[in-house]
């Protein structure tokens, strides 16, 4: 199946600006021969995303800081007929992955149920670091079908996104949260439209967590008690371009919070 990949940077303090553009420094091996359109949100990592662009001859688009990722990805399924494959600029690959193929929807890592706090649950999510968009029509067919009696507050700001949005809940003095998203929408609607990687296709890949705004989220994490130490020799070694130090993040981070 032939890919068109789209990288979405985004990095909300300058010292992040390092591990939010590693998708750029590592697609060679993730997509070999290919050429990405690169949407570059803020200012921020906008120079290395035009040098980058401009050398390895990739489209680059840009955005105001007000933009989200997970409505970057709305658009750019929208617009398109092609399989697409939307890959977060904390990306780290360590393998070629042109060559994934699925018969669903689409196909993604999942996040597992795991609690903030003690009071506080994130429910099982798509994982948005990669995410193979095998049939962009039907994804956007499915999301009209179950978002078709939801009224949506459109603005020119936030198209569709109130549909799409985070979701809260409060159940028995507890709190669960779902992660935003359309493909978190279409997942928990009904699981079988996606296919879930398998160890070989997730071990091709890696993610910075916490990439795009490393300050601001370890200090939210240490407001609620995690322990941030274990992350920053991953975030250190993504900052040094030192990706074999990058290896493991996921699993710590699902390990330190299950």
């Amino acid at each position: 199946m032939d890919w068109s990949p789209h990288i979405v940077v985004k990095a909300e303090d300058v010292q992040s600006v390092p591990t939010s553009v590693t998708a750029l420094k590592t697609f060679s091996t993730g997509f070999p021969d290919t050429k990405a359109t690169v949407h570059c949100i803020g200012n921020l990592p906008s120079s290395f995303c035009k040098q980058w662009a401009t050398e390895g001859g990739h489209t680059l688009l840009n955005y105001p800081s007000t933009v989200k990722q997970s409505q970057l990805n709305y658009e750019i399924v929208k617009r398109t007929r092609l399989p697409v494959v939307l890959i977060a600029g904390t990306t780290v690959f360590y393998d070629d992955m042109s060559d994934y193929s699925t018969t669903k929807l689409f196909g993604a890592d999942t996040l597992p149920q795991w609690n903030f706090t003690d009071k506080v649950i994130q429910c099982e999510s798509v994982e948005k670091t990669v995410i193979f968009v095998a049939k962009p029509v039907q994804v956007i067919s499915k999301l009209n079908e179950i978002t078709k009696h939801v009224k949506s507050e459109v603005s020119p700001e936030s198209k569709d996104i109130s549909k799409w949005g985070g979701q809260t809940i409060v159940m028995k003095g507890k709190i669960y949260h779902q992660a935003s998203g359309i493909f978190n929408m279409i997942f928990n609607y009904d699981p079988s439209l996606m296919t879930n990687f398998s160890s070989k296709t997730a071990d091709k890949y890696e993610t910075v967590i916490c990439g795009c705004r490393v300050s601001a989220h370890m200090r939210e994490w240490e407001e609620v008690g995690q322990d941030t130490s274990k992350y920053m020799p991953f975030i250190d070694a993504a900052m040094n371009e030192d990706w074999e130090g990058v290896k493991g993040y996921r699993k710590v981070f699902i390990d330190s919070v299950s």
